[in-house]
């Protein structure tokens, strides 16, 4: 059954969709800062620590990436060349939407 006051899980009421919007802001913000956190936690225990933390964080994005089969970009470099854009742009947009919630 479709519903038109409802659109996803966006209520169609301004008053509502506030509360959605101010909450989904305060979600994200609050994972920013957990990450951030951990990190420089992990640093002031030892920098060893927030390396691994860091490293399998990482590791484990890639592994799902290829895992679904997300992980060529979209240039059609051929060789070592895509490899390696591949690899880089993955790493590069993963750190900046990690710590600034750019998506």
């Amino acid at each position: 059954e479709q519903t038109p006051d409802f659109y996803g899980y966006v209520p169609s009421n301004p008053r509502k969709r506030s509360i959605v919007f101010v909450a989904m802001v305060f979600f994200g913000a609050g994972m920013l800062m957990i990450r951030c956190l951990t990190i420089a936690l992990l640093g002031m225990i030892g920098l060893n620590w927030a390396l691994v933390y860091i490293a399998l964080d990482f590791g484990l994005y890639l592994t799902v990436k290829v895992s679904r089969g997300d992980f060529w970009y979209w240039m059609p470099l051929g060789g070592n060349t895509e490899i390696i854009v591949s690899i880089l742009e993955r790493v590069v947009l993963k750190i900046i939407t990690d710590f600034t919630s750019i998506v």
